[in-house]
C-alpha cells in the first residue's frame, strides 16, 4: 500500500496491515517510521518579477475544520465534501467524520453526518448525485467497504462491496459507471486491474487492466476517457519504497483498452486531480504530491502544478507554487472551476504535519502559454 502519508497503520504480515507503531509500507514509511530521518523538502524559488504579474497565484479558502491527510473529495449537487481520513500518526487516529462547504459562498465548512467505517487511502467519486467512498485502510486492514451518501437524506448507507479489499486506488464516474483503478488488493499487492459497477446492475465486473502496475495514482474522467494519473509503482528488489511516476494512461471504454499518453513533467505520487475549464478548453490540473527517486528516497512533497490539455496531449508546468508542498490531499472545484487543493500531509522542520489549508487557483489562459 504506497500512501506515502504518516498514517498509524504499518507493516502487512500474511498480506493484512497490522498495528504495530514502525510503519514500513510504502512512503508512509518515508514520514512516520523511525529508521528513516524526515527529509525536508526541497525549496523552490519564489515567483517574482514579470512572471508574478502575468500568473495567475494560490489564494488560501477557510480551513478544514479537521486538519487531515488520505481524505477523499467529492463535488455532489451544491457541496464540496471532504470525508475521513486521518489526524496524526498514532493508532486510533483515523477520522470518520465528514465536511462540507458549498460550491458557491464564503467557503466555510460544516459537519455532516459522519462515515460509517473511519478510513484513509480511500477513493471518492460522485456518481447519480451520490458519493461513493470506496476502500481504503479501516483500523484493522485493507477494506472492500463501500458506503454511499445521499446528499437529500443527509445519510450514508452501505453499498455492494469491491470484489476484493483495495487501498491506494484512483477512483471515477464515467457514463454512469463507477471504475477503480490500481492500487494494493488483497491478496496479490500492488495492482494495474480495473473494477467497474454497474449501480442499475448492483455488480461489480473487471475491465482491461492498466498497462502499469500502481497505486496512489489519480483517475479522472473527460470526454469519453478515463485518465490515470501518477502515481508509485511497486518497490523494487529490497528498496523499501517504490519510485513515483511521471506515467499517465487514457482508457476508451468502448474499446476497453488503454493508450500510453504524454508523461507528466515531474512525477507526483498522491497528488491531487481535477477537470476543470481553462476559456474554452476542458483540461486537467494536477497538483502536488510527492517525489520520490528511483533508489525509494523521498526527495520532497512538491508545490508545483501541471496541466494537461487533453485535445493537444501537452502538459504545461505552471510558474505558480503551492504555498505549502503537500501530498496525499483532495482536490475539487468551485462554481467557476476555481481549483481547491484541500488538506493533505506536508513536513515542517522535519516534522510530519496534517494540513486544513484549502487554497484555490483560477487559471487563466495566459497560465497554459509556454514559460
Amino acid at each position: 500500500m504506497l500512501d506515502w502519508t504518516p498514517t498509524p497503520i504499518s507493516t502487512r504480515r500474511a498480506g493484512r496491515l497490522l498495528w504495530l507503531g514502525v510503519i514500513t509500507v510504502v512512503l508512509i514509511t518515508a514520514f512516520a517510521a523511525p529508521s528513516i530521518s524526515a527529509p525536508r523538502f526541497r525549496t523552490e524559488p519564489s515567483i517574482t518579477g514579470d512572471k508574478a504579474a502575468r500568473s495567475s497565484q494560490w489564494i488560501a479558502r477557510p480551513p478544514l475544520r479537521q486538519a487531515r491527510g488520505g481524505l477523499g473529495v467529492a463535488k455532489v449537487g451544491r457541496q464540496i465534501l471532504a470525508i475521513s481520513g486521518f489526524k496524526g500518526f498514532n493508532e486510533g487516529d483515523l477520522l470518520d467524520s465528514v465536511e462540507a462547504r458549498r460550491v458557491r459562498g464564503s467557503g466555510r465548512w460544516r459537519d455532516l453526518a459522519p462515515l460509517p467505517t473511519a478510513r484513509a487511502n480511500l477513493a471518492t467519486a460522485e456518481m447519480g448525485g451520490l458519493v461513493y467512498a470506496i476502500g481504503g485502510i479501516d483500523n484493522v486492514d485493507t477494506t472492500n467497504v463501500v458506503e454511499t451518501f445521499n446528499p437529500r437524506s443527509g445519510r450514508w448507507t452501505t453499498s455492494r462491496p469491491l470484489p476484493q479489499p483495495r487501498d491506494g486506488p484512483g477512483a471515477a464516474d464515467l457514463d454512469g459507471l463507477l471504475y477503480v483503478a490500481g492500487g494494493f488488493v488483497l491478496p496479490d499487492g500492488i495492482t494495474n486491474s480495473v473494477v467497474v459497477y454497474d449501480p442499475k446492475q448492483n455488480t461489480w465486473r473487471s475491465v482491461a487492466p492498466m498497462p502499469t502496475v500502481r497505486e496512489r495514482l489519480r483517475l479522472v474522467a473527460s470526454g469519453r476517457y478515463l485518465y490515470a494519473i501518477g502515481g508509485a509503482a511497486p518497490p523494487s528488489g529490497a528498496d523499501e519504497f517504490g519510485p513515483s511516476l511521471t506515467t499517465v494512461e487514457r482508457y476508451d471504454p468502448k474499446s476497453d483498452s488503454w493508450a500510453t499518453m504524454n508523461p507528466m513533467v515531474e512525477s507526483r505520487g498522491l497528488p491531487c486531480a481535477v477537470q476543470t475549464r481553462v476559456g474554452n478548453r476542458h483540461v486537467l490540473v494536477v497538483v502536488g504530491g510527492f517525489e520520490v527517486s528511483a533508489d525509494g528516497t523521498l526527495a520532497q512533497a512538491r508545490r508545483t502544478t501541471e496541466v494537461f490539455d487533453p485535445a493537444t496531449g501537452r502538459w504545461t508546468l505552471l510558474d505558480v507554487l503551492l504555498p505549502i508542498g503537500r501530498g496525499s490531499h483532495d482536490c475539487a472545484t468551485e462554481a467557476d472551476g476555481t481549483v481547491l487543493a484541500i488538506g493533505g500531509i506536508t513536513l515542517a522542520g522535519g516534522t510530519r504535519v496534517a494540513l486544513a489549508n484549502v487554497d484555490a487557483l483560477s487559471l487563466k489562459p495566459r497560465d497554459l502559454r509556454s514559460h
